[in-house]
């Protein structure tokens, strides 16, 4: 047993500081500890040079020591094989100059699956820096009728064990208190092959004669065995992948593996057995079941919500039970439809009234704050450029929040680890990965999130696969268009039919996808299907705490994207659209001839009446030419030769090519053109004025065949600078990210051509 050590402040860290990383296998509860200990005090970006996401928090210890957290992706070993673990591997051991080395790793473990977690423990006791061990799901393995001693467990490792309920945030004041004790733990005797034990103390002797074994914490210089056994199962990257050309150390090694071959052992799974043998041993001394509990005569700890059935006639567990529906083949299919139809009901049932509570507040405050500027260019400005195309969009953040809600649950519960089971046997039809669901599914909020989650998937082609397919995933941003244009054409058919269009047009993203997929994977991306192999996380009650963290998150990035980028585009697209201005003469001949045609049409009417309507005709009228003379029309209209056949025409051209910035720009873009702030009155609404429109010969602009096709056309269309992007940077190089821009805007144009002229000639 080691004693506690005084733990030193990483050079790298804040002065005074404790840097502290968390570690653990995936779905053991890790992210949910992290956000127990830091609380609000996060930050979120990029590890340089890759695409993994960097989580970092703090918290301050009893003393007021500040201890700063690094959430590290999850990962079973520190054998790496994807960007995540080779991430968490670097970090671990110190090997990333842009992140200090930790002083204490906390290592979380699933206490309901104690063996497989112990494996990642027993690798990074050989790492030799001081280590403690959250235990948590505790009250999940009681449930399961196993009790794991805490301080049995903590006494076979040498190193602080600390029981949990991350979920409940039980334990964690103790957790914290722990990290001040943390020990390095001792090295076990690992029961190797005895020729494996001589070849690895000839490869160390080697080592430490060369004095070249690299630094791994406080053992440091004690390590060349720990080192050894690493070049000999392969692991020869990172810190000691110069020694694995070392020629002393490398002949050593390969003769080494050659002797060991010979005798019928291999390096790697000897390693494994041994390692799994220690933890059996450990496991066994720190385990008891409740029958044993009882059979010793101790009464083992009864979970608060939840009444244990006798020991001798324990029925199946209710998560086998439940697992036995939701992953059926067919009763699976039918309820994960089932949510996915609720989903998009609620959508609009739930979110509807807070929309119209928000629009007519972004309307009030936009009149309100241009009465007080003097009329002119600053005034329209501010009422036609930022509220009219920032607020256009804010009114849709009830629905994206209540989308990243309901994802939150469903992920918080357990359920999307099973869907992502069920799934598998229809992606692997067309060629995907198993693990392509998580990802496809996290690109319904973004496809930014949900192409960086494919870094989980081993296989290149099949990575790739699903990246060229996330973006046909209805994101967020889509959501706004949808809403609109289905508001605009179908608002008299209720919350049911809008619905069903919403599922339709989330439905053809899903069908594109997988078509497109079943043809890459057969042709440019053709190879084997690696299997699916996949941990179910353990069934619970979402977290209501980390569920509304997460809403919060993520639709607050959305809200600060509509605060920068969109307030951004809408001012350049407000002063493309504001200038030139046309000529007074101009303005006098429109307003003119539009009086003299509402004198011949308003006879018999009042004369307030009349004048006032000949006034609005007036105004309309001027601004729709305006709109035509500016730079925003001139350019659209050169524009709509190419787009004339979809149905489109100028003013959709120039929404298009500002929804390329970012989807829901397209909305902002047609307030602007459309002016719909001019005044409170609802007859400014975005739909009233896109329903009015009309062309020179009296067709209206908006019908329902070309919205159609303009739901068509963004459910395919690749229309967003931040995906390709990050398509650019998760595959190295413009290739894929050029393919996908004309592969999906090239079939989104022949099948908008395809429907907008066959709906044409079939309506006559």
């Amino acid at each position: 047993m080691s004693s506690s050590l005084a733990i030193p402040s990483s050079p790298a860290a804040p002065s005074g500081s404790l840097t502290v990383a968390l570690a653990g296998n995936p779905n053991s509860g890790k992210t949910t500890i992290f956000n127990a200990l830091t609380g609000l005090r996060q930050k979120v970006a990029n590890y340089p040079g890759v695409t993994v996401e960097k989580k970092t928090g703090r918290f301050r210890l009893d003393g007021g020591r500040w201890v700063q957290v690094i959430d590290l992706p999850g990962t079973y070993s520190l054998v790496s094989r994807s960007p995540d673990e080779l991430v968490a591997m670097e970090v671990l051991r110190g090997l990333r100059p842009d992140t200090p080395a930790p002083d204490v790793v906390v290592v979380v473990v699933d206490a309901s699956n104690l063996q497989r977690n112990l494996y990642l423990v027993s690798q990074l006791i050989e790492l030799g820096r001081p280590l403690v061990v959250a235990l948590n799901m505790v009250d999940i393995a009681e449930r399961r009728g196993i009790h794991v001693s805490a301080e049995a467990l903590e006494a076979e490792l040498g190193v602080p064990v600390v029981p949990v309920v991350g979920h409940k945030r039980r334990g964690i004041a103790e957790l914290r208190s722990a990290i001040a004790r943390a020990r390095v733990a001792p090295m076990p005797d690992w029961p190797l092959p005895p020729p494996m034990k001589q070849e690895l103390a000839a490869i160390g002797g080697a080592i430490d004669s060369l004095a070249a074994a690299p630094a791994q914490g406080p053992r440091a210089g004690a390590n060349a065995q720990t080192v050894a056994e690493r070049l000999l199962i392969g692991d020869a990257v990172g810190d000691v992948a110069h020694l694995a050309m070392r020629p002393p150390v490398a002949a050593l090694v390969s003769a080494a593996r050659q002797r060991l071959q010979n005798a019928g052992i291999d390096p790697m799974q000897a390693d494994i057995e041994a390692h799994y043998r220690w933890i059996e041993d450990v496991a066994r001394k720190a385990t008891a079941s409740v029958d044993e509990l009882a059979a010793m005569g101790v009464a083992a700890p009864v979970d608060d919500f939840t009444s244990r059935p006798p020991a001798l006639a324990r029925p199946r567990p209710l998560s086998d039970r439940i697992d036995a529906v939701l992953v059926h083949k067919f009763w699976g299919l039918l309820i994960f439809a089932l949510i996915m139809g609720s989903l998009f009901v609620a959508l609009f049932w739930l979110a509807d009234p807070i929309m119209t509570a928000i629009e007519d507040a972004v309307g009030a405050v936009g009149g309100q704050v241009a009465a007080l500027l003097p009329a002119g260019p600053l005034s329209d400005l501010v009422n036609d450029g930022i509220f009219a195309g920032v607020g256009a969009v804010i009114v849709f953040v009830p629905q994206i929040a209540l989308l990243f809600l309901f994802l939150a649950i469903l992920e918080d519960s357990g359920y999307l680890a099973r869907a992502a089971f069920l799934m598998d046997r229809l992606l692997a039809k067309v060629g995907l990965h198993g693990k392509s669901f998580i990802p496809l599914l996290s690109s319904f909020a973004c496809a930014i999130p949900g192409i960086l989650a494919t870094r989980t998937i081993e296989d290149r082609r099949d990575r790739l696969a699903t990246i060229f397919v996330a973006p046909f995933m209805s994101c967020s941003a889509r959501l706004p268009v949808y809403t609109l244009l289905i508001g605009l054409f179908f608002a008299g058919h209720g919350a049911l039919v809008q619905a069903a269009i919403m599922l339709g047009l989330y439905t053809l993203g899903i069908v594109a996808a997988a078509a497109t997929a079943w043809v890459f994977k057969r042709s440019l991306l053709k190879g084997p299907t690696s299997a699916f192999i996949l941990e179910m996380p353990s069934y619970k009650v979402p977290q209501a705490g980390e569920v509304l963290r997460q809403v919060w998150l993520n639709t607050r990035e959305f809200i600060t994207r509509a605060g920068t980028i969109i307030f951004c585009l809408s001012v350049v697209l407000w002063a493309i659209s504001y200038y030139p201005r046309m000529p007074a003469e101009r303005e006098a001949q429109i307003a003119a001839q539009v009086a003299a045609t509402a004198e011949q049409s308003a006879a018999g009417e009042p004369a307030d009446a009349a004048s006032a309507d000949v006034d609005a005709l007036i105004q309309r009228a001027i601004r729709s030419a305006q709109g035509e003379y500016s730079i925003a029309g001139r350019f659209g209209h050169a524009l709509e030769p190419l787009i004339r056949p979809l149905g489109y025409d100028w003013k959709m051209g120039v929404g298009l090519i500002g929804a390329f910035a970012a989807r829901e720009v397209f909305i902002s873009t047609m307030s602007i053109i459309y002016s719909v702030q001019d005044s409170e009155d609802d007859t400014t609404n975005l739909r009233w004025a896109m329903r009015e429109d009309r062309y020179a010969d009296g067709r209206p602009v908006w019908t329902p065949l070309v919205g159609v096709s303009l739901l068509v056309w963004f459910v395919l269309a690749m229309q967003c600078m931040s995906t390709l992007a990050v398509v650019r940077r998760e595959t190295g190089g413009w290739r894929w990210p050029l393919a996908m821009l004309l592969y999906m805007n090239a079939l989104a144009y022949l099948v908008c051509l395809g429907i907008y002229q066959v709906g044409a000639r079939v309506l006559g």
